[in-house]
């Protein structure tokens, strides 16, 4: 059994809700491990896992500084992904990140694993993306030993906005709309590949490094569509539209089915044509990389 008391803050999110998981699965004490996260309902689904859950908004210092006296280390999963808001990145990449490093410094924790993203990367600079490299600079200058992640697209069980979107949004229709050509190249991870390189630095904490964390295939966009389709089986095919229809009929969607998920931001993240710099970190840290075949697959079965 491993114990080490650890506090995961924002740890009800997607990479939250997989941590945890997958650490309660490497034989990890969950009852030493704190999540910190303002979502009830997710908050509900990590606790079935046997970790404190303790609900807070980040961006609001308070109590729930408490909950960082005695640990050993802090992952920081808290991060706005999409909003049509700069106020909202600002408040959960930025403010939050702040509050994060003060409380972390307070209770005198030497360790931080900080999630930042690939976006910083970006030749595009949106809000997403400034936002969580001012949030990655805080932690730098934090003084507290730090690793810093910067993954690319991360998808598996649970996912909602990025993968899990699109595989539901494809549930719905027979085809599915492809924005221009679709070569637009992506690197996607695993969510479990990630979870077990957090858990090799955990265990093997890199002195002050950043990691550029991407996929080992570049896939194009049209092709992980239609690994998804083939994976969903049917009569379902990809149908080719003009980048401007494309976002007008994604946020006419979104505006119907009344929840935002796919802002207009993000779909020119998605046609911009990027690569992110790589190397083989799944062979540094010993992590056996799951294919997109099946990482999708293993969602479908769940």
């Amino acid at each position: 059994m491993k114990t080490s008391e650890l506090l995961i803050a924002g740890g009800a999110g997607f990479v939250g809700r997989n941590l945890v998981r997958v650490l309660q699965s490497s034989d990890y004490e969950m009852g030493m491990i704190t999540v910190v996260d303002k979502d009830r309902k997710n908050l509900e689904y990590v606790k079935k896992f046997g970790v404190k859950a303790v609900q807070a908004d980040m961006d609001e210092k308070g109590d729930w500084f408490d909950e960082f006296n005695g640990k050993e280390m802090v992952i920081n999963l808290a991060a706005q992904i999409s909003s049509p808001s700069y106020d909202d990145f600002h408040r959960n990449n930025v403010v939050s990140t702040e509050n994060i490093i003060e409380a972390t410094r307070a209770a005198d924790i030497g360790r931080i694993i900080h999630f930042s993203s690939a976006a910083v990367l970006s030749i595009r600079k949106d809000d997403y993306a400034k936002s969580k490299l001012e949030g990655e600079e805080m932690v730098k200058k934090s003084g507290v030993e730090y690793c810093i992640l910067q993954p690319s697209l991360m998808y598996g069980p649970t996912d909602d906005k990025n993968i899990g979107y699109l595989i539901n949004f494809a549930k719905k229709l027979p085809c599915f709309p492809i924005p221009g050509h679709g070569k637009w190249p992506r690197q996607p991870i695993y969510i479990d590949d990630i979870c077990y390189l957090v858990i090799s630095i955990m265990d093997n904490f890199p002195h002050n490094k950043v990691y550029s964390v991407n996929g080992r295939e570049v896939i194009y966009f049209r092709d992980m569509i239609k690994i998804v389709l083939k994976q969903l089986g049917g009569f379902k095919f990809r149908v080719f539209l003009p980048i401007s229809l494309f976002k007008f009929l994604m946020m006419s969607y979104q505006l119907l089915a009344g929840r935002t998920q796919f802002t207009s931001d993000q779909v020119d993240s998605l046609t911009a044509e990027e690569v992110f710099p790589n190397y083989a970190w799944w062979d540094e840290f010993g992590i056996d990389i799951t294919s997109f075949d099946e990482g999708v697959r293993r969602m479908l079965e769940l």
